[in-house]
């Protein structure tokens, strides 16, 4: 089991960010799905275990806008798993992405987006 309080949520998902921000120890709200992937990826080399699949659900990464990763903190584990995980993923997002880019969403499609990747998160918190 782990210790929520001990968790770094990486994310560029407000709402994610906002409701989980009391209950765990970092919150890195970044800009893009991009930048979610490389702040994991950096804590990940710097041996934070990755708790959840950077790749979480069945949208491509060219179709998502919003990404929200949790991690736990530093351990003396060998993660090698977890990096190539995270490379894997990164890899993903930029083959995707060179094929077509993540289109401009409207207000209500966008929130639609932020509450899919929001609901996968709370999905796996209560099973820390």
């Amino acid at each position: 089991m782990f210790d929520l309080s001990k968790c770094i949520l990486v994310t560029n998902n407000d709402r994610a960010a906002e409701k989980w921000r009391d209950s765990v120890s970092q919150v890195f709200l970044l800009g893009t799905y991009g930048e979610v992937l490389e702040k994991a990826r950096d804590l990940i080399h710097t041996k934070h275990k990755l708790l959840t699949h950077p790749q979480a659900s069945s949208l491509k990464p060219n179709q998502t806008p919003y990404r929200t990763i949790l991690l736990y903190q530093q351990t003396e584990e060998d993660n090698t798993g977890d990096v190539c995980l995270i490379e894997e993923a990164m890899e993903t997002f930029e083959k995707w992405n060179r094929i077509r880019q993540t289109p401009e969403y409207g207000e209500n499609v966008d929130y639609d987006y932020k509450t899919i990747d929001l609901s996968m998160i709370e999905n796996v918190i209560p099973r820390l």
